[in-house]
């Protein structure tokens, strides 16, 4: 991570890199800057695009802004859950 000064962390990590890319997408609309670390041997269309990935696919954010990012990908989550208990109508 280099002599940029800033320290970026992992703030998930997902089994294939177009999830963590769906995620970085999500993080980045909302002003938070983040990377996506595909491990050794991952290509567009290689093993572990599509896929799987034995190593993880880590998604990273400056170290300031992770809390917001963990905050926001819970709340992102929560929207695509299928039921969440304390909101239903009834």
């Amino acid at each position: 991570m280099g002599g940029s000064g800033e320290s970026w962390v992992v703030v998930a990590t997902y089994g294939a890199v177009w999830e963590a890319d769906f995620a970085a997408e999500t993080l980045r609309e909302a002003g938070i800057p983040a990377l996506v670390d595909n491990g050794p041997n991952v290509a567009i269309f290689g093993p572990g695009y599509q896929g799987g990935s034995q190593f993880g696919v880590k998604l990273r954010v400056p170290w300031h802004r992770e809390n917001d990012a963990r905050d926001l990908l819970e709340d992102d989550e929560d929207a695509d859950g299928a039921s969440d208990p304390l909101s239903e109508d009834s």
